[in-house]
């Protein structure tokens, strides 16, 4: 490899060594779609104790159909002081199945990410699944990770798993316990979610502390999520 081609590499590889403490928390997915529903998105998660990394995504998405949903998303991350836009991402979501229609209500998720200043690339896809019981919702994310371009850092194909089972208290407050896991993560942790209503606009938001169970994760990571449906 030249000179001219290592350093950027090296570059790409400190900066995804330095987000790994929370790399794999971001968030849960359900697989309901609502047809022409307009959203704009921002969550964020945030190292509490031994980091100072930051990470914020703000989206916008729109219902294409009563299956396909469709969100872009530019990404910053802070790290050392500064803020920058580091990457742009593109996610389509698929409802597969009606709710009720079988014993769980089925969705999927093909997300692409490319770094802005390199050529690196990540594509993650995967099934959503979710399972009403009472007043408990169960809802699993199992993707598998894939990088490529010229600046990719990783060969082999990751699982990543995110885990959510809330409780339905109400429709405006559900307090919930969500599990993430990766190759360098390992989190657990409550979270609270909120939804509320404005006319034919809809606020919902989320706000969570997840704690890491392993030496490479974040002691405590700080998640939020807000999102404005119209």
């Amino acid at each position: 490899m030249t000179t001219s081609r290592f350093i950027p590499l090296a570059a790409l590889a400190m900066a995804i060594s330095s987000s790994a403490a929370f790399a794999g928390i971001d968030k849960v997915y359900g697989p309901q779609v609502e047809m022409h529903e307009l959203e704009l998105e921002m969550r964020g998660t945030h190292g509490l104790e031994s980091s100072d990394a930051h990470e914020v995504k703000l989206g916008l998405g729109y219902g294409v159909n009563q299956t396909w949903f469709v969100e872009g998303y530019l990404i910053g991350e802070k790290e050392d002081g500064s803020f920058e836009v580091e990457e742009a991402e593109i996610e389509s979501k698929f409802q597969l199945s009606e709710a009720g229609e079988y014993w769980a209500d089925f969705g999927a998720l093909v997300e692409l990410e490319k770094k802005l200043e390199y050529d690196a690339w990540e594509v993650k896809a995967g099934p959503i699944v979710q399972k009403r019981v009472g007043k408990f919702v169960t809802t699993a994310n199992v993707f598998l990770e894939q990088q490529f371009g010229d600046e990719k850092t990783e060969d082999e194909l990751e699982a990543v798993g995110a885990f959510q089972v809330k409780y339905r208290m109400g429709p405006s407050l559900e307090p919930a316990m969500e599990y993430y896991v990766d190759e360098y993560t390992q989190a657990l942790g409550p979270v609270l979610l909120g939804n509320n209503r404005f006319g034919n606009s809809k606020m919902k938001w989320e706000l969570g502390v997840m704690f890491g169970l392993n030496d490479e994760t974040e002691d405590a990571t700080l998640r939020w999520q807000t999102e404005f449906e119209f």
